[in-house]
């Protein structure tokens, strides 16, 4: 086989088939076919043996490999904010100019990359022309590997023959990815990298390397701010301190080639996070974005709380941390910070009968990074809108609590069900909003509640859009609801008595209608209404943009009749949040309105004093169940948790499931014990640390963080042999766990990956050989990308990379488009071909077995061409060689022993019969024949008296 054109099988158990199948056909056919004469048999075998060969070959799926033509280019071009634009629009119109005359087999395509990549010019033929480009890229970081794995798929897409090679057009500083790696793969599969340098060097540079000031400090204490400040030159800038967000300080420096320190002095006599920003505007820069630090410290007190919640139902919570001295925030769910530095002023949270929809997804994944990371304390205190009630199945707040939602406990939790009726096509977008506050009310329901969709389709038909079934499958749920399209509903009564004929009959305890309209369908009848009263079923009425006064009373009567709630929208964006909250309505069987006493299961340092003469009782609690590590101290009458604690990362939380205000707890509310139980849950809680052990240095080099802790005791000696661990909170809240090593007398040292902008907060716990344990918290902000601390190109890192993987690095009249590279083969599947071919043998092997040719007709042509004939010879010449053939072949049998038989099948025989026929007198043998009996009948034709002849010895061979 040619190392250009070869062939592969993609099944090779199908020649392994094959072979057998084709040895079995040759055994077979000895018997099978051999009537015939050795010449046809051999044929016909052949044949056979051919067509199993196609067939194998076809099963065996098999592919001609073809070689390729030409060369495809994939331009990998560099945009982050590292590579100057005058550069990049440079490099640009050089690789317009570069494939503005391909070869005939040759192709371009460009990818453009940052921080990530995007294709922005499929692989073609034609010339490579950007006017505007169309990729939206993240110019704050360079990924090189993160495009060239966009590359090999690009190729592996494009389907691409002949050779590949990938161009890097870049500066090469990388601040992400391990392009090493990536480009290693892609030359696994036949491409050649190389490398063209976008090479630059900013001569005038200056930078804010950094902005130190302590972590920690006391009120009144005196602590300094600096600024480090790395200049390419002497020259003179301004350096401006603003701290939290106002500019306290402004002086004009002299800066020197190398490293400036620029120090502030400050003086706080209140306890809070104060952050600083320190910028710097120099006579002469090259780049601006570099031209900014940031750090903050915080300044000690007592314990402080972030209180979660509604002051005003809380206020007898708010009122026992009063009286215990304990210091607290009150924020808004919607106020909850949302940059994790902000948690260094807290010791503890307390959420307070706040649901899941309020709080949101992403702050609840900020309070668990801190919670976890950070070690700061955390309580949820119950209520209706808490725990399994309030939504927080599944979400990451019910990862860090020492309970969980699902209810585990022997005793059957009665299911919830909820219908809703669609009637939203009558204001802006009403549909699209229709689909999205069903799937958030889907999202509220546990996968033992059960929920269908009402709506009117337009034909005259009230239906169920989305059967009534169990909320089991939600992402099959929420499919059906994108298809629903509701119309303009006609009537209520209809909808509604599907919603009262499918949940009256429901195995649910709580049963629950929301209805969404502008209330102009006709109500309901009475019979409907009184069914859904007597039957315990709520309707809750969301009327929007009504058409007057009459629409509104009547969603007002019907909400008010039947134990629901009744809501005006104006905001469609108001929406999510109410139907979430009604779609909760049918998660209240997880609570339970009973009065009891809590048993004390567990003893507990919250307890110590307050349960020394009983405890009150309490009216109601979410009913959850314990984690396996929980230490559960209190419990109900049905033994669910009531107060339950663990250690979840290097925080402690609690879970009270009663609440605090006069709903369920108005009997410890005037209980002496109710302000020292509260403060002594938040202290116990409460984040722990000795980080006066700790002098903390934070440095950024590069992508690299460093920590470097000092440990001295209160003696000034350094202590020695710490196990020292770290968590550190990335800006997109990701978690990296670091271990210090100890470097010198007292001090500990650990690396961390910061190639992000943003703040990073680091949690530092210890324990020493005498037992002693504590925490410490700070953190470091990276105030820009490293991009911007590039000062010119990383030509070493280029040449690096082409090196390793066998390519070049280019220059100024190079060929890009050069064809030294391997080829890439195409393959052709050939199934239709080979089947076709076995089609065509298969007829052939009939033709050959069943079909007699002879060359007669061919010899007299070549008779008439030679003159030695006539085209047609004559009847009576034709009548006598019959004649004497049979004459003879009569001669034949009476001499013959009587075993023997003639076969008019062997063409050879028949020839030589002929012969002998032919040497006879024709007297002779008309009159041999006439004895015997008459030669022919009347108007029978030579083929006739053959096919006659043929069945006759057959029908002699039969006869025994």
């Amino acid at each position: 086989m040619s190392n250009w054109i070869s062939f592969e099988f993609g099944n090779l158990w199908a020649l392994l088939l094959g072979a057998a199948v084709i040895a079995a056909t040759v055994a077979i056919g000895r018997r099978s076919i051999a009537g015939q004469s050795r010449s046809r048999y051999r044929f016909s075998l052949v044949v056979r043996i051919l067509i199993l060969l196609l067939l194998t070959a076809a099963l065996a799926d098999m592919k001609l490999r073809l070689p390729g033509h030409g060369v495809t280019v994939l331009f990998l071009l560099d945009v982050s904010d590292s590579v100057p634009r005058p550069a990049r629009d440079a490099s640009l119109a050089f690789l317009e100019e570069e494939t503005a005359d391909l070869g005939v087999d040759d192709r371009a395509g460009l990818i453009v990359f940052g921080g990530d990549a995007s294709v922005e010019r499929s692989v073609s033929q034609e010339q490579l022309r950007v006017g505007r480009m169309q990729s939206v890229i993240d110019p704050d970081g360079t990924d090189i590997g993160a495009a060239l794995r966009l590359a090999d798929a690009t190729f592996i897409g494009a389907g691409t023959e002949g050779g590949r090679r990938v161009v890097i057009v870049s500066d090469g500083n990388a601040t992400g990815g391990d392009e090493l790696i990536e480009a290693r793969n892609l030359a696994v599969s036949g491409a050649v990298i190389d490398v063209l340098p976008i090479d630059y060097e900013h001569a005038e540079e200056v930078l804010v390397d950094g902005v130190q000031v302590p972590a920690q400090v006391h009120v009144e204490e005196p602590y300094r701010v600096d600024g480090i400040i790395e200049s390419d030159i002497a020259t003179a800038a301004e350096v401006q301190l603003y701290e939290n967000g106002t500019l306290v300080e402004a002086r004009t420096v002299q800066l020197n080639p190398g490293k400036n320190r620029v120090s502030f002095e400050r003086v706080n006599v209140e306890r809070a996070r104060y952050r600083y920003a320190l910028r710097v505007f120099p006579e002469r820069d090259a780049v601006t974005k570099n031209n900014v630090g940031y750090g903050f410290t915080l300044i000690q007190d007592r314990a402080r709380v972030l209180f979660i919640g509604d002051p005003v139902k809380q206020a007898p919570l708010l009122e026992a941390f009063d009286s215990g001295e304990i210091l607290y925030d009150v924020v808004s769910p919607v106020a909850v910070p949302l940059q994790a530095e902000e948690y260094f002023a807290y010791e503890s949270i307390v959420l307070a009968d706040v649901s899941h929809f309020e709080l949101g997804i992403d702050r609840m994944q900020l309070l668990h990074g801190v919670v976890k990371n950070l070690g700061v304390g955390f309580v949820m205190v119950g209520g209706p809108n808490s725990f399994g009630a309030g939504g927080y199945r599944g979400t990451p707040i019910e990862k860090l609590l020492p309970v969980e939602m699902e209810v585990r406990q022997r005793r059957m939790i009665p299911n919830g069900a909820l219908a809703l009726v669609l009637h939203t096509c009558e204001f802006a977008l009403g549909n699209m909003w229709a689909k999205r506050i069903a799937q958030v009310a889907v999202d509220a329901l546990s996968p033992e509640d059960y929920v269908g969709v009402l709506l009117w389709d337009g034909v005259g038909s009230d239906r169920w859009g989305v059967p009534f079934t169990l909320a089991e499958d939600k992402p099959r749920i929420k499919a059906l609801i994108r298809t629903l399209q509701p119309m303009d509903m006609q009537s209520f009564a209809p909808s509604m008595e599907l919603a009262l004929d499918t949940l009256k009959p429901a195995k649910a305890s709580q049963k629950h209608v929301i209805i969404i309209s502008d209330g102009d369908p006709a109500p309901p009848t009475q019979p409907v209404m009184q069914g859904l009263i007597d039957s315990g079923i709520s309707v809750t009425c969301v009327c929007i943009q009504p058409h007057g006064n009459r629409d509104t009373g009547q969603m007002k009567k019907i909400a008010k009749d039947t134990g629901g709630r009744y809501y005006l929208v104006s905001d469609p964006e108001q929406l999510p949040q109410i139907f979430f909250r009604e779609a909760l309505e049918v998660r209240r069987n997880l609570i339970t309105e009973e009065t009891f006493t809590p048993k004390i299961a567990l003893p507990s340092e919250v307890l110590q004093g307050v349960a020394d003469a009983g405890l009150p009782p309490l009216h109601g609690y979410v009913i959850t169940t314990p984690k396996p590590l929980a230490e559960t101290s209190l419990v109900s009458h049905y033994d669910d948790p009531v107060f339950s604690e663990w250690r979840y990362g290097l925080a402690r939380t609690a879970a009270f499931t009663s609440d605090a205000t006069g709903r369920w707890a108005s009997d410890w509310i005037g209980w002496p014990g109710f302000d020292t139980f509260w403060a002594q849950v938040v202290r116990s809680i409460a984040r722990r640390g000795r980080g006066e052990l700790f002098r903390v240095e934070r440095t950024i080099e590069g992508e690299r963080g460093t920590v470097t802790l000092d440990a001295i005791d209160p003696d000034g000696r350094y202590v020695d042999g710490l196990a020292v661990q770290g968590r550190v909170l990335d800006p997109e809240a990701g978690e990296e766990v670091i271990s210090f090593q100890q470097t010198g007398p007292g001090r500990y040292e650990a690396h961390f990956n910061a190639s992000r902008a943003g703040s990073y907060l680091l949690s530092l716990a210890y324990d020493g050989e005498d037992g002693v344990e504590g925490m410490t918290q700070t953190g470091l902000n990276v105030p820009y990308s490293p991009e911007y601390r590039q000062r010119n190109a990383n030509l070493e890192r280029l040449a690096a990379l082409a090196e390793s993987t066998g390519g070049r690095v280019l220059k100024a009249g190079d060929d890009l488009y050069s064809h030294d590279v391997p080829q890439q083969y195409r393959k052709r599947a050939l199934l239709a071909e080979l089947l076709i071919a076995a089609l065509l043998l298969f007829f052939i092997d009939i033709f050959a077995r069943r079909v007699y040719v002879t060359l007669e007709p061919l010899k007299r042509a070549l008779a008439v061409l030679r003159g030695r004939g006539s085209a047609r010879p004559k009847p009576a010449a034709e009548e006598a060689t019959l004649g004497q053939l049979l004459n003879q072949r009569d001669r034949s049998r009476s001499q013959a022993p009587a075993t023997t038989q003639f076969e008019l099948g062997d063409v050879d025989a028949q020839r030589k019969t002929d012969a002998a026929l032919a040497s006879k007198p024709d007297g002779a043998s008309g009159e041999e024949t006439s004895a015997e009996e008459p030669l022919a009948k009347d108007g029978e034709s030579f083929t006739d008296r053959l096919l006659r002849a043929k069945r006759k010895a057959r029908e002699d061979q039969d006869r025994p």
